[in-house]
């Protein structure tokens, strides 16, 4: 179920869109909210930017990154964050509940802090360390369900206790969809009409809403036809793409016990799979089950040619790319979109790669303890982490430890500290933010 809207009224408003727009400049395609109760941090308006290299190499010359991880908390999560926030707001709510895997968890969390809301996070305990750790530095209460995702949404739905709180399970709440969209949206203004957009899967629910963004823009003639969709999910965990193909008799064979180093995607039982499929099919898509063994390599390879770092989830796409190349899917015309959905600073691979390849031991250790505090500190950018909240997720080192640590990095220039009541917070410098971008020569170097 989600909202039908006579958009041939706002025809003429998104014909006025610019190229540098951000999500509250389509609101007018969104239920409508008087706007004294929006809430944003800056969400939306992300680069899609044309390969530096990577498409070259592949004979496609017009392959497209649509660049999510440039939202507030550095996930495509901050739009429906904006927008479900926005919405309790002008119903009086004061407490959120949502039950997650991790990207939402973490945007609500941000949001309802800025607003001084209360935020409650079901989570199953295989989440990516680095989005617990933006709730905890964000002061949601946490509640952990099950091993995945599915065990939490089930927990939500037979408690009765949640009442007096709003809604904001993206699986559960329909107006996620209507924030999702304007990644559409944004897409064809930035670079008209892609034949192929390939999109990460876990309950179907962003793939669902990117078709409903392109078939709104179609019904109004504002584009011609809705881009070929194709949905990615790991060969470990590939229930949408086993239910895709099951006409086809080419049900993928699942590695080891149903789990994904793609944790962002790591779904059972997906809500939306059905509707997936139809609009998959409505698109004349098609869907792909990558190998677990190409997360890795597309991560680096994201980083050293095309100076972005992903989560484990969008670099599937990239692996797709390289996987349906093979296959001589693309024309060397076609327009290619790869979704990247979150930041790779959200789970901690490729710090434990570039400890992996440290040649001294004890230095490549006190390295990677240092870019796994300077990461958690710029995942807590806008409101602030202390001490004690990053010893929360990295309870191998001491308190004391941390501190050292925190305190060699300021002198470096790297973070900045402020006094706010009996807590100190730590925040990140643009001198931070720059041996961040430079996590790919670090990988390469050591």
């Amino acid at each position: 179920m989600w909202f039908e809207f006579d958009l041939e009224k706002s025809k003429q408003k998104f014909s006025k869109i610019k190229v540098n727009n951000k999500f509250w400049d389509y609101n007018f395609a969104l239920p409508q909210i008087n706007d004294k109760f929006f809430v944003s941090l800056g969400e939306g308006g992300t680069p899609c930017r044309r390969s530096k290299q990577f498409g070259e190499k592949l004979g496609i010359n017009n392959l497209f990154f649509k660049d999510e991880t440039q939202n507030p908390t550095n996930s495509f999560k901050d739009r429906a964050a904006a927008l479900l926030i926005s919405h309790a707001k002008s119903w009086d709510f004061h407490k959120i509940i949502c039950a997650s895997n991790g990207n939402q968890g973490a945007s609500l969390a941000a949001y309802t802090s800025v607003e001084g809301m209360n935020c409650l996070n079901i989570i199953p305990k295989i989440i990516d360390v680095g989005k617990k750790a933006q709730m905890i530095a964000y002061n949601s209460d946490i509640k952990i369900v099950g091993e995945t995702v599915d065990d939490a949404i089930d927990y939500i739905l037979k408690i009765k206790d949640f009442e007096n709180s709003y809604q904001c399970t993206p699986e559960l709440n329909p107006l996620t969809l209507e924030a999702q969209k304007t990644i559409a949206y944004e897409i064809i203004n930035q670079i008209k009409i892609p034949n192929w957009v390939i999109i990460p899967m876990g309950s179907g629910e962003l793939l669902v809403s990117l078709w409903k963004g392109f078939n709104e823009l179609k019904n109004l003639n504002m584009i011609d036809h809705v881009p070929k969709l194709i949905g990615v999910q790991s060969q470990s965990s590939s229930p949408i793409v086993n239910e895709f193909l099951k006409d086809f008799e080419r049900k993928i064979e699942i590695q080891g016990k149903n789990t994904s180093m793609a944790l962002g995607i790591l779904v059972k039982k997906p809500i939306y799979k059905e509707l997936a499929i139809k609009c998959i099919k409505e698109s004349e898509g098609t869907v792909i089950a990558a190998p677990e063994e190409l997360i890795l390599s597309s991560i680096e390879e994201l980083i050293r040619d095309e100076g972005i770092f992903a989560e484990p989830s969008s670099a599937l796409t990239l692996a797709a790319v390289q996987l349906l190349d093979q296959k001589l899917l693309f024309e060397p015309k076609d327009n290619v979109v790869c979704l990247i959905t979150g930041s790779g600073f959200k789970a901690p691979y490729i710090l434990e790669a570039i400890s992996s390849q440290t040649k001294t031991i004890g230095k490549g250790s006190i390295i990677i303890t240092k870019l796994k505090i300077l990461a958690q500190i710029s995942l807590s950018s806008i409101k602030g982490i202390t001490g004690t909240e990053i010893k929360t997720t990295m309870e191998t080192i001491s308190l004391a430890a941390i501190y050292q640590h925190l305190k060699e990095l300021e002198t470096k220039g790297l973070i900045s500290r402020k006094k706010e009541g009996k807590n100190v917070l730590y925040f990140i410098t643009d001198s931070g933010k720059k041996v961040l971008d430079a996590l790919d020569v670090l990988i390469t170097l050591l």
